[in-house]
């Protein structure tokens, strides 16, 4: 699904979110991960882009901006003077005891059923009903004095033939059950009724004849096929008819649900959230919903999340959360400053784990989620690379499912293994707990200053037997087929393929290449490529740095995009056309 978000307070601009069921947000605290969240579910009050979905959002704390919005808009509803079935609702746990009940005696098969049958915290009729039997739910109930003088004056509008009163309205009509089965069957709705507290049952529940909106009533109201039940008990929360902080909720042997575990509560409550809600057209937002949780119960989480008919925003700090198996590379999303960022998105959020203890082993299991990968001196290789190979008139979108990794290579002397760096990267990742999905790997080293060989059928891949034996040593887990190929530049370094006459020329930095040091056969020259040992050793830093490099932020891709248009395709090295031609055969 895409979602165009609207401007949020740190980012003033619209930014398009795809929503592969679940988008788990990451970032620093103040990166704006809740902000995103509070532009949906305000548009969703407000009737704006989101007008198809039904929102429905949670969050973890008490959080002022949401319940703020909430309450400001349902103040509008009631002073409008009419029920109304809400298209975006916020809750929080204050509400976790009637939805919870709600849940439990509603959807017979749903997970809040499941999980307090499992637990013992429930008891079900041994009839076809299967009737949660067990489960109380016990709060205050009153009709106040100005509500009761409304009721009078749209029957003295009806006595004059006036219709759509608010007699008529699914709220009244359900209202008018709700009191007459469990209150008071004698109450007219003449004087106010007086608080009073009411214990109901799943059978209690099932008696009240909840009215449902009928779509030939000109009733402003929106239906959005949920239980009446949970319409009208919603409302009358909203209404000042129940006080929300009155409700109990006792489970199988007089167990109240404070008494559960604070996790427990909270997976309950999720689990009756989704029970109740849970639609094509539904998108939760949950706002750091795995606080609280046992791993065990994060796992439990993010598998029910990925089942769920709609969809979901989620925020998350949480290790556990940012490797669960479930979430996949394109189900997470970093924010900064208000915008979701997904240039770079592999170096994004390893930069943003290795602050963070056990951040090493959540490296692997992220890197676990990705398809292929390139491993790489630095992030800035791969953007040289693929720039250069677009130059050239390779179609480098066919590179868009291989995802670059930083790590070094590790050679700095003839002593050391060549590319022991990463090939000890590649053991690390064959050790994670999670499920990999990684299927090709590819170790794409600088040359520096080792002597090797190359495969003559591909001109990139290494060959020798020491580098099969290390690459085979590693125990993938079963059940997986991963390949690890070990590549290395023929030239010193990517920054060598910048090597251009008459891009240099340009800069007026020919002659800083073209010198004596460099035997005049060897020279750069106009549309060739100048494959030649002497361009292969050359350490070109010196020269190509200053040209793309702005203070402060390093490889400036702008300066560098601009660098490489100047390149003529002829004096590109076959070298970048090798390497592109090698990883996409192997895709």
């Amino acid at each position: 699904m895409e979602l165009i978000l609207a401007p949020n307070p740190l980012h003033d601009q619209p930014q398009t979110l795809n929503i592969n069921k679940v988008a788990t947000l990451i970032g620093e605290n103040g990166s704006g991960k809740s902000t995103i969240l509070q532009s949906i579910f305000s548009e969703g009050l407000n009737g704006g882009g989101h007008a198809h979905l039904r929102t429905v959002c949670f969050s973890s704390g008490q959080n002022e901006s949401f319940s703020k919005h909430f309450n400001e808009h349902v103040k509008k509803i009631r002073r409008r003077g009419k029920s109304m079935v809400l298209s975006s609702f916020y809750y929080d746990k204050t509400w976790s005891k009637l939805l919870v009940f709600l849940a439990t005696a509603l959807v017979r098969d749903g997970k809040t059923r499941t999980f307090l049958l499992e637990k013992g915290y429930a008891k079900e009729s041994q009839d076809i009903n299967r009737d949660d039997i067990s489960s109380k739910l016990s709060f205050s109930f009153r009709v106040d004095r100005r509500y009761a003088q409304r009721v009078q004056d749209a029957l003295k509008k009806e006595e004059v033939g006036e219709k759509g009163t608010l007699r008529q309205t699914p709220f009244y009509r359900s209202l008018e059950s709700f009191v007459e089965e469990l209150i008071d069957r004698e109450y007219l709705f003449e004087e106010k009724l007086s608080t009073k507290t009411i214990e109901l049952s799943s059978y209690d529940l099932l008696s009240v004849k909840f009215a449902r909106i009928n779509p030939d009533e000109d009733l402003d109201e929106v239906d959005f096929g949920d239980d009446p039940s949970i319409s009208f008990l919603t409302q009358a929360v909203n209404g000042n008819f129940i006080n929300k902080r009155s409700f109990k909720l006792k489970l199988l042997g007089n167990i109240e649900l404070d008494d559960l575990s604070d996790g427990e509560y909270q997976l309950l409550f999720l689990y009756a959230l989704i029970d109740l809600f849970d639609a094509p057209n539904t998108l939760f937002l949950f706002d750091e919903a795995d606080s609280h949780l046992h791993y065990k119960n994060v796992e439990k989480l993010w598998s029910l999340l990925h089942s769920i008919q709609g969809h979901a925003i989620t925020t998350t700090h949480l290790l556990d959360s940012i490797s669960a198996k479930e979430n996949r590379i394109e189900h997470l999303k970093v924010v900064e400053h208000g915008r979701i960022n997904e240039d770079n998105k592999i170096k994004q959020l390893i930069s943003r784990l290795s602050v963070l203890s056990r951040a090493k082993s959540v490296e692997f299991e992220v890197c676990g989620k990705l398809p292929n990968i390139a491993l790489l001196d630095d992030y800035n290789d791969w953007i040289i690379f693929t720039k250069l190979a677009s130059r050239a008139g390779l179609d480098v979108n066919r590179l868009a499912t291989v995802h670059a990794m930083k790590k070094s290579s590790s050679y700095a002397s003839a002593n050391e293994t060549f590319g022991k760096g990463k090939i000890d990267w590649l053991h690390g990742l064959s050790k994670i707990e999670s499920p990999l999905v990684t299927t090709k790997i590819f170790l794409i080293c600088d040359r520096d200053e080792a002597a090797l060989d190359w495969n003559a059928a591909n001109g990139v891949q290494v060959n020798g037997q020491v580098y099969r034996d290390l690459l085979n040593a590693i125990q993938w887990p079963r059940g997986t087929n991963v390949s690890p190929y070990l590549l290395a530049w023929k030239r010193r370094e990517i920054k060598n393929y910048l090597l251009s006459y008459t891009a240099l020329s340009h800069h007026n930095v020919l002659a800083a290449i073209n010198n004596p040091d460099i035997a005049q056969r060897n020279h750069l020259q106009p549309n060739n490529p100048s494959d030649n040992d002497d361009i292969r050793r050359l350490n070109a830093k010196s020269v190509i740095d200053p040209l793309l490099n702005t203070e402060g932020i390093g490889l400036d891709t702008d300066k560098l995009q601009a660098y490489i248009d100047l390149i003529p395709p002829a004096e590109i090295s076959e070298d970048i056309t090798n390497m592109y031609n090698f990883i996409i055969g192997k895709l």
